[in-house]
């Protein structure tokens, strides 16, 4: 019996028991991570709202409490949290109502399936990521710069490139230890025709505008010098218009031995004019098939190549949906090899069987912008939105997966101004996953165009100064309050009419006003003296109370003194 998706596969063995509470309103699935995570030390399963009155889990002769974590519209969602365990764990689960009780399964016990051991690395939760695109970012050896190259400095415009190179990352070595991130993510630079290198013509070379092996080399062993790591962007969900696969279907159609690498919808005679699917609908990006069993091992074989470098991660995109099927087995090939290495996806959905150890989560970037900048969801909306996002993914693939504010078009910077960026990197900076920021963003840069993210201004009298140090302060907390990193998010006080909203992470306190007014408000807390992380100003709580007042488009991060 496959899944079990319903407990009342099994419940089905009890019908010799009465029982006023009805089997069939109840979930479980010890097959699913979502149900069962041993990482995480987290059981849970669902019932049809107010079905019963109670729950506990049965280990051996000890019975604990399970609490309702999460309700929505037809479901409550019963959770314990205990140490992580393996797949040797043996439980029960005991429901009741006010008058009965129910033990499933009736005969036997349950077990985790090996299906839903997910091993994330623990040195991956809540990260900082200083994101790089190379070509914008320094150039630091003009002897290998394209001859079409723009001024450094000049506004972006198409795919232009700029000449920066690995050599000019690892000059500004100092620069990025000054900023402090924890891991360094490189985007593509495999060789291409353009800035972005998001359309690779050859995944078995580094770019020769970038550089070459040595260079290589040289930055990730730079990189790990200051103690930190590095993640490379590698595009496997498509390819350019060039790569040699694809160049062979336009030229000898459906006689092509490449015919089934890429999505084709139709093939004329004479391969002219021939149709096939394209990332963001862009026909510069032809979608690779990734169910086919040939482009699996070919990928991965290059990805193993590049893990021989030294790489701490990879980033596996960009489209937003990957086959399943290449990402379980990409997985589970380089996780024997390299039991540590970061695998995360431009793919966010969850399946059942471990495929990535997080993702881009584009989505939660739009919900960010929907609410800080174009107010077009209240402050009720956005705390139920996140709380969901976080509560039906596991906490450790939420702890790993990269949260941004840039898309591929637009700096954050180019559509708010400078003091809500840094609310929203407030935001970003105390809410649970890993936050990304842009190369640029933190001093400011506005200018961007689609694919292009411009040149880094080195001139420090023409960078925002207080946004950098903002930042910076930010990197900061997240490093000496490790609670941030942790999964648990609690939320405290939401205001839609003043669009005030508090939380707490794991003891912590942030308190947001985004709205237009000054505000007051008490929050749940400990009795205590707290101290602003920010300004350093300290109020007492007393009656568990926390009373503080807000100014409009501010924000105040506490810590409870110890």
């Amino acid at each position: 019996m496959k899944g079990l998706s319903k407990i009342l596969c099994i419940m089905l063995l009890s019908q010799q028991m009465i029982s006023a509470i009805n089997p069939d309103s109840i979930f479980h699935d010890p097959e699913d991570i979502f149900y069962v995570n041993p990482q995480a030390g987290e059981i849970r399963f669902k019932v049809s709202k107010n079905n019963i009155h109670g729950a506990s889990i049965v280990i051996g002769t000890q019975s604990i409490n399970m609490n309702i974590n999460y309700r929505d519209d037809n479901f409550d969602y019963y959770v314990i949290n205990i140490n992580a365990f393996d797949t040797t764990l043996s439980y029960r689960l005991l429901v009741n109502d006010a008058t009965d009780s129910l033990l499933l399964p009736a005969a036997g016990s349950f077990r985790p399936a090996a299906a839903t051991l997910s091993q994330t690395p623990s040195w991956s939760a809540g990260m900082t990521y200083y994101l790089i695109n190379t070509d914008g970012f320094y150039n630091g050896d003009r002897s290998n710069d394209p001859g079409d190259k723009a001024e450094w400095g000049a506004g972006p415009a198409g795919w232009s490139s700029y000449g920066g190179d690995l050599a000019g990352i690892f000059l500004k070595t100092e620069y990025l230890e000054s900023l402090d991130p924890d891991i360094i993510m490189l985007s593509p630079i495999f060789t291409s025709n353009s800035n972005h290198k998001l359309d690779p013509r050859d995944y078995a070379t580094i770019d020769p505008a970038y550089g070459d092996t040595n260079d290589l080399k040289r930055l990730i062993s730079a990189i790990h010098g200051m103690d930190k790591r590095i993640v490379l962007s590698v595009v496997f969900t498509h390819t350019g218009k060039d790569f040699p696969a694809f160049v062979d279907i336009a030229k000898n159609g459906e006689s092509s031995q490449y015919l089934d690498w890429y999505s084709i919808r139709s093939m004329p005679t004479d391969s002219v004019g021939f149709k096939y699917a394209s990332w963001r609908s862009d026909p510069r990006f032809p979608l690779l098939n990734l169910r086919n069993r040939q482009i699996h091992d070919y990928l991965i074989g290059f990805i193993e190549y590049w893990a021989h470098f030294g790489f701490d991660g990879f980033f596996i995109g960009e489209h937003e949906e990957i086959d399943a099927d290449f990402m379980s087995a990409l997985y589970d090939h380089m996780k024997v090899r390299y039991p540590d290495l970061l695998l995360l996806s431009s793919d966010c959905r969850l399946y059942t069987k471990q495929t990535s150890d997080g993702c881009y989560n584009k989505d939660l970037t739009k919900t960010l912008i929907d609410y800080f900048v174009a107010d077009r969801i209240n402050t009720a909306e956005f705390d139920s939105i996140i709380r969901s996002r976080l509560f039906f993914n596991p906490p450790q693939i939420n702890c790993a997966s990269l949260i941004g504010l840039h898309d591929y078009s637009r700096r954050i910077g180019s559509i708010v101004n400078l003091n809500l960026v840094e609310m929203m990197y407030a935001f970003l900076f105390t809410f649970c996953g890993s936050p990304v920021v842009m190369y640029g963003d933190e001093i400011g840069m506005i200018d961007c165009s689609p694919f292009n993210w411009g040149s880094f201004n080195w001139s420090t009298d023409q960078q925002n100064r207080t946004l950098l140090r903002r930042i910076r302060e930010f990197i900061k907390i997240r490093k000496e309050n490790p609670e941030i990193r942790d999964r648990h998010f609690f939320t405290l006080y939401v205001d839609d009419i003043k669009k005030v909203y508090a939380y707490d992470r794991g003891g912590l306190i942030v308190a947001m006003n985004c709205g237009a007014s000054h505000s007051y408000v008490e929050l749940p807390a400990w009795d205590g003296t707290y101290v602003e992380l920010m300004s350093g100003e300290k109020h007492m709580a007393y009656s568990q109370k926390l009373r503080l007042s807000i100014d409009p488009m501010s924000y105040r991060i506490l810590k409870r003194e110890i």
